[in-house]
């Protein structure tokens, strides 16, 4: 997963659009399950039934939504939302390492700011395994109603 995260960013559409994609790893990137699902207006619902569907023993996870990806710096909820995403993801026992924005003629990425990931190695941040702080536990997050899922 580490060295294909952009590959897979070029290639989102291909679940179809407004979709949202999880790829689920292991520690070290091997990838355990891609998950899709189709967007909602607030995607933190759509990435919540994704961790509750699949997310059962995944050490780390990255996240593409298809949406608007504006010209310019990022907007602050872009970031806010990460943050609020890695918390729920957290929850779950899984850390989340970046989401990524995708639309037909660009992407953005919260956290890799370079295309060539080698030249960013803090990028894949996943704790080692004895550092994980537990799974499946109810999420906690102020914004975030469980609910059923669509489909993941």
């Amino acid at each position: 997963m580490r060295a294909k995260v952009w590959s897979y960013a070029m290639d989102q559409r291909a679940f179809g659009p407004r979709k949202l994609m999880v790829a689920f790893t292991d520690a070290d990137g091997q990838l355990r399950v891609l998950a899709h699902a189709k967007r909602t207006k607030q995607p933190l619902l759509t990435l919540e039934a994704c961790l509750d569907m699949h997310g059962d023993g995944a050490a780390a996870a990255v996240v593409w939504c298809d949406e608007r990806v504006p010209a310019g710096p990022p907007p602050p909820e872009f970031h806010r939302r990460f943050e609020h995403a890695r918390e729920l993801a957290a929850s779950y026992g899984v850390h989340l390492v970046d989401w990524i924005a995708c639309d037909d003629e660009q992407f953005r990425a919260a956290r890799l700011m370079t295309l060539m990931v080698d030249e960013q190695p803090d990028w894949w941040d996943v704790p080692a395994a004895g550092d994980k702080t537990g799974t499946r536990r109810r999420p906690r997050h102020p914004k975030v109603t469980r609910y059923l899922p669509p489909r993941c």
